[in-house]
């Protein structure tokens, strides 16, 4: 007897429940960024923006073909991405102060 693979797959309705909720912080932190809150900020809101963009089009892509847009480990990277870029915001958010703080 033959046994069958695990499905553990992406699922188009949780991607898209996720990319609306990280869009919609990451254009609060865009515009936020933009009208002078800083640079951090901006930064942070651009790497939700980015991730909740692949997510929905994952998502379009998984209702429309059943399948995923790309690879897992492709969608690892561009994540991996979102977050480095968005460390980066934090720290040019946080370090200011922590330089404060300790000094």
């Amino acid at each position: 007897m033959q046994q069958q693979r695990p499905s553990a797959g992406p699922s188009a309705g949780f991607n898209f429940v996720l990319a609306v909720v990280l869009g919609f912080i990451g254009v609060f932190d865009l515009v936020s960024g933009v009208r002078g809150d800083g640079l951090g900020v901006f930064l942070t809101g651009l790497a939700l923006a980015i991730y909740a963009a692949v997510l929905l089009r994952d998502a379009l892509h998984i209702r429309k073909t059943g399948v995923p847009a790309m690879t897992r480990r492709r969608m690892n990277y561009i994540g991996m991405g979102c977050l480095a870029l968005y460390f980066v915001g934090v720290m040019v958010k946080r370090v200011p102060e922590l330089a404060q703080f300790f000094g």
